[in-house]
């Protein structure tokens, strides 16, 4: 019990405040202010998918964390994008949207601070010229705005 307080504690609470207002606001204009019951399993969804790698990092302990990878984004990328179009279950779509937020958040973040994507790559691949890695990032976010758009539409 101890580690999940401490995986809840160690989010910087500006992370969780933008994820979750990223999911409230997407909410609002899915459900335009007439929500029901499935609202509730989509926030629930959202809540659980800031801490899901947190959480999968703390089960798995592998490390370097399979979940901070470029392979992984790329995988998670097509998966939540089944998901949000295909699913019913809005429990999961908060879900994948929130953790998708959460990926790009960390990749930007790492931007920031290297300039490049080098710690994505640990999992037996080389590290492609920050030019490629930059585009990673744009396709990430460009997929997300995509599947938000496609989430509030459907």
């Amino acid at each position: 019990m101890d580690k999940i307080k401490a995986i809840i504690t160690s989010k910087p609470t500006w992370v969780v405040l933008v994820i979750f207002s990223y999911i409230l606001i997407l909410g609002v204009l899915k459900w335009r202010l007439s929500p029901d019951l499935t609202t509730v399993f989509y926030l629930f969804g959202g809540l659980f998918g800031v801490y899901f790698m947190d959480l999968a990092d703390l089960v798995f302990n592998i490390q370097p964390s399979p979940f901070r990878s470029v392979l992984f984004i790329i995988l998670f990328g097509v998966v939540s994008f089944f998901v949000v179009t295909s699913s019913g279950s809005m429990f999961a779509s908060g879900l994948v949207l929130s953790l998708y937020f959460t990926l790009l958040l960390l990749q930007a973040e790492e931007w920031q601070e290297n300039r490049n994507l080098n710690a994505w790559f640990t999992l037996g691949t080389t590290p492609p010229s920050e030019k490629i890695q930059m585009w990673i990032v744009l396709g990430t976010a460009v997929l997300l705005v995509t599947e938000t758009l496609l989430f509030i539409r459907g």
